[in-house]
């Protein structure tokens, strides 16, 4: 089948267009999705034959891990004529959060425990606290008051890498609270709602939706190579991240009924498992001709294949 009579890749066009492929968080998303599961180091030759299909050109993305490289992200070596970026230590401590978070299964039911933080208003500047604040939104904090930010499910490990990541930590304490009668209470449905942008939240998620949801009608087995399997892959992550982040993930109880969340999570599941086993294909055949690189690749981890709750039964 022609390339541009294809709907696979016409569909692919039309998400590639409504997207920002900024070079960095592209990359970032990779080293999320294929890199972790298999190790801390890729050839530069990899990155680029792997993202080329994507649409990041060469030159974008040479620029981008040259800058990743001197912010302490990534850290580069020579194998023989050939580049070898390593994630550092700094690197995966600023990537796993968001990257724990975007692939852990959605809660079935809650157990009505809150994570708050608090942070010392004499420690920190006003402006230090707004700062602070954008960061914990895109983590799905909402901030109850000007120093005192709620999560319903984040687990305190991650909280920890979360507070690291603010460069406030030494400021701020962690607690965690349960909820008592959460169906009868209106005031913490008031809370919620003056809280969190959910009707911003519910836009964001029903323009991905518009984008992503139509793929669930092609036959992707058949209309898709492991290229653009792989391509589609990757601007599923990246294009749902950023509104999947800032979700608190609240319960049922303190959402709308027509929450449109809870369906793009669904949706999310459904496309990267059929993509995944499309994509491998070319992921290892990139990265089966790296003999140059003493690190070499493995095998996905087992835990990769319980990624948002792992394939459906029967898909």
């Amino acid at each position: 089948m022609n390339r541009k009579s294809n709907p696979a890749f016409q569909q692919f066009e039309h998400i590639r267009s409504a997207l920002d492929l900024s070079s960095r968080t592209v990359v970032i998303t990779f080293l999320c999705d294929v890199l972790r599961p298999r190790g801390d180091s890729v050839l530069l030759a990899d990155l680029i034959a792997l993202l080329s299909p994507v649409g990041v050109s060469e030159r974008v993305l040479r620029t981008a891990v040259f800058r990743m490289s001197r912010d302490g992200w990534l850290e580069p070596n020579r194998v023989g004529r050939q580049a070898l970026y390593r994630v550092t230590d700094e690197g995966w401590r600023l990537i796993d959060p968001g990257c724990r978070q975007f692939y852990t299964a959605p809660i079935e039911k809650w157990d009505g425990q809150w994570t708050l933080i608090i942070f010392d208003n004499h420690a920190t500047t006003a402006e230090q606290r707004r700062n602070v604040a954008r960061l914990l939104a895109w983590r799905g904090f909402g901030a109850v008051s000007g120093n005192v930010f709620a999560h319903p499910g984040i687990n305190i490990a991650l909280t920890r890498q979360i507070l690291t990541e603010t460069g406030h930590a030494a400021s701020a304490i962690s607690l965690r609270a349960e909820t008592q009668d959460i169906a009868e209470s209106a005031s913490l449905r008031d809370m919620v709602a003056a809280t969190w942008d959910l009707a911003g939240l519910q836009q964001q998620y029903l323009q991905k939706l518009a984008l992503f949801e139509p793929l669930l009608s092609l036959d992707l087995a058949r209309l898709c190579s492991p290229e653009l399997a792989f391509a589609l892959r990757m601007v599923l992550m990246h294009g749902f991240k950023q509104v999947v982040l800032r979700d608190p993930g609240l319960p049922a109880e303190l959402l709308p009924a027509d929450w449109a969340g809870r369906h793009a999570k669904a949706v999310i599941r459904r496309l990267y498992w059929q993509l995944v086993p499309l994509s491998e294909p070319f992921v290892t055949g990139i990265f089966g001709q790296s003999v140059h690189s003493p690190h070499g690749y493995d095998e996905p981890s087992s835990w990769f294949f319980k990624r948002l709750g792992g394939p459906e039964t029967g898909d």
